[in-house]
C-alpha cells in the first residue's frame, strides 16, 4: 500500500481490502504467484507475503505498456493537430 502511494505521488491509495482482493484475483488469473524469495531476515516480517509476476503476467504487462504507449502517441498527435 505504501509503495503504491509512493509511486503515484499519493494520488492512489489502496485500502487493505482493495489490495488483498486484487492480489487474490491476480493469483487466480495466473498473473502473479507467491514468491519463495525473501529479503534479509533482519528486514523481513514472517507474516508478509511476497509475489512475483508469472510469465503470463509479464506478457500482460508488456501488452498493456504497448497499448498505453499507443494511446499516448495518439493523444500527442491529436494535440499537435489542434495547435496547427
Amino acid at each position: 500500500m505504501a509503495e503504491v502511494a509512493t509511486q503515484t505521488g499519493g494520488r492512489v491509495r489502496l485500502a487493505p481490502g482493495t489490495l488483498y482482493t486484487n492480489l487474490k484475483r491476480l493469483v487466480a488469473g495466473g498473473l502473479i504467484a507467491e514468491s519463495e524469495e525473501r529479503p534479509d531476515p533482519e528486514r523481513d516480517d514472517q507474516r508478509r507475503r511476497y509475489y512475483r509476476l508469472t510469465p503470463v503476467g509479464q506478457q500482460v504487462v508488456a501488452d498493456e505498456v504497448a497499448r498505453m504507449s499507443d494511446l499516448v502517441a495518439g493523444a500527442q498527435t491529436w494535440i499537435a493537430d489542434l495547435k496547427r
